[in-house]
């Protein structure tokens, strides 16, 4: 139901191996490159992560060797003194300090084993450049480059200049289906937030793919790697943010898609909880491919195609010496091999339920303790966008993988949604009329069933239990939907074609984050520009705040509200002025599909 809109104008706001062969992918091997014909860049136009090739730069201790100062800055922390740089901005200059190191570089017998924290260092520790990605091979992107390093656990701190009273900070974890993307500043850039100058920001790497979610089911190779990584940066922030100016009472930590989920995991994690204070959870939630149930098996299986010895009859402490010894390149593609299809299962290793040992991160079922409510409740914004879907577009527009895909659709449905294959045809009834294959002529609506099913079902899932017991006058819940559509779109870059699909999840991103390595800088003053304004005025709101800038009156979230909650929804004023941002209040969803998806559940 519509409610009220607001109209902004002129705005500005202070696995087999077939199914990896050339035919299927479009194209052979692996490349660091982007399709360059899709967006021209107006800055950082060499990709700011490094091939598995090339060498970590070394650190600089002497700040002395620095020949202009007034284009440096430097703070002393707990862990020791960092300078790093001014960096120009879009509109406002800020201080950036990259490759902060949070963790011992967990490599050798450090692989696959908890994170320890940084010895610190003496001198200065140069933050002037970004250290390398976690090394993974980008299963989202058209061109899958692999690259990166397994020395990567490091964190970038950003804040404004000039502010002398405590900023609140804004932690991000990226998204990436545990195993691609990072905080890097070509991916995740804060120049739209330094603009607003209310906040800090802080965005990090965690461990991805076998060397983050790999777990044996004992204390062999405990897991939750990836997690707890998230977990030692957060304890080094909440140690150290003060010296940059931030508050270290007032920290909103933030996710998008798996990082989403994993800010969940922290809300309900006794050790993460104290480390932050409010929450945003962007198109994702718990759900199928949050958790694994079957990590045992998983291990078997990467231990098979990692091509270690006896990998079904060694014990589990004999495989991870031998994980241990395997070049990192090796696992990369190892976990390559874990698909059955693309994006078949949706993410091959997740999260794990862990045993009563030292430093494990989750003992209990973590939907069942959400759903509870047996945690300290927090105030959250929830958001999503109106496509998610079409994050699947690998598949629905890739003439040769739909086609094997339908031909296979009673193998790869059921893996590819995680469902109890006796639900196959209560699926195609409701998204495909009965009929048992996909095609050009009902592919959107296998995208309605991929969005429905990772996104939307577990998010609004989780928002509903939330509010049955949440106190929403100490913690509100707020809710965001995200549908404004332009010519940036990730879309593009996962299907190296120049289509647009809608909002397609991850492209509400483009706004809040400059995001060099994928799109050119927005600009101010332009359509796209005034939706980035207001998307981040609403975030800032919220960290700052611990309420979101409302364009227009929201009736409050409870456990007395009957239908869905009022949500926020930002799109283009298509009938008046395109050039114009219209923001409305719903609380319109498919109730048909929610009961659905509960019915079916989740299915290991």
């Amino acid at each position: 139901m519509l409610k009220f809109i607001v109209i902004f104008t002129l705005l500005r706001i202070n696995n087999c191996d077939q199914w990896l062969s050339e035919d299927l992918y479009g194209n052979s091997g692996y490349s660091i490159s982007q399709p360059s014909h899709l967006y021209p860049r107006s800055i950082n136009e060499q990709n700011s992560t490094e091939s598995i090739e090339s060498q970590d730069l070394k650190i600089q201790m002497n700040p002395q060797e620095e020949t202009n100062p007034a284009d440096f800055s430097d703070v002393c922390t707990n862990a020791g003194c960092i300078r790093g740089k001014i960096e120009s901005g879009r509109i406002k200059p800020y201080q950036a300090f990259y490759g902060i190191p949070y963790a011992e570089p967990p490599v050798g017998e450090l692989r696959l084993e908890n994170a320890i924290p940084h010895r610190g260092w003496s001198g200065y520790w140069n933050a002037t450049y970004p250290r390398s990605d976690c090394i993974q091979r980008n299963v989202f992107l058209y061109t899958q480059p692999i690259l990166g390093s397994e020395d990567c656990l490091y964190l970038n701190v950003y804040r404004p200049i000039g502010k002398k009273d405590k900023l609140p900070v804004m932690v991000f974890i990226h998204g990436g289906g545990f195993t691609s993307f990072s905080g890097s500043p070509g991916q995740f850039g804060p120049d739209y937030l330094m603009d607003n100058e209310e906040v800090i920001l802080v965005t990090m790497n965690y461990r991805l793919g076998m060397f983050g979610f790999l777990c044996s089911g004992d204390e062999a190779v405990k897991g939750n790697f990836g997690l707890k990584d998230q977990q030692l940066a957060l304890k080094w922030i909440a140690a150290n943010i003060e010296a940059f100016g931030g508050d270290p009472d007032s920290i909103t930590l933030a996710g998008q898609s798996v990082g989403a989920a994993s800010t969940q995991y922290h809300i309900i994690n006794p050790d993460s909880q104290a480390l932050f204070h409010r929450a945003i959870m962007l198109s994702g939630a718990f759900s199928f491919w949050a958790l694994g149930n079957d990590s045992a098996v998983r291990f078997r299986q990467s231990a098979q195609r990692s091509g270690l010895q006896d990998w079904e009859t060694a014990s589990t402490s004999e495989l991870a010496k031998q994980f241990k010894k395997l070049d990192a390149l090796t696992l990369v593609l190892a976990y390559d091999q874990l698909y059955l299809f693309p994006l078949t299962p949706s993410i091959p290793l997740r999260p794990c339920i862990e045993g009563n040992w030292e430093g494990a991160f989750l003992t209990q079922d973590p939907e069942t303790t959400w759903a509870e409510g047996r945690f300290p409740q927090k105030p959250i914004l929830f958001g999503m966008v109106a496509n998610e879907g079409s994050f699947a577009a690998s598949i629905g527009e890739n003439s040769t993988r739909l086609r094997i895909f339908s031909e296979n659709i009673y193998q790869f449905l059921p893996i590819h949604m995680n469902f109890d294959p006796r639900y196959t045809q209560d699926i195609l009834d409701f998204y495909f009329d009965g009929e048992d294959y996909i095609n050009a002529t009902n592919v959107q609506s296998y995208y309605q069933m991929f969005g429905d099913r990772l996104f939307y079902h577990p998010v609004i899932k989780s928002i509903n239990q939330y509010r049955k017991y949440a106190d929403s006058h100490k913690n509100p819940i707020f809710i965001n939907k995200f549908g404004f559509q332009s010519s940036y779109t990730f879309v593009k870059l996962i299907t190296g074609q120049d289509i647009n699909l809608g909002v397609c999840h991850l492209d509400d991103l483009i706004y809040l984050f400059s995001m060099t390595d994928f799109f050119p800088v927005i600009e101010p003053n332009t359509p796209e520009g005034r939706m980035s304004d207001v998307l981040v005025h609403t975030v800032v709101n919220f960290v700052v705040r611990g309420e979101v800038k409302e364009w227009a009156n929201l009736e409050p979230c409870t456990s007395e509200t009957k239908s869905f909650c009022d949500y926020q929804a930002f799109t283009r004023y298509e009938e008046m002025d395109p050039n114009s941002v219209l923001v409305s209040i719903s609380n319109k969803i498919d109730e048909e599909m929610i009961e659905l998806w509960d019915k079916i559940g989740s299915y290991f």
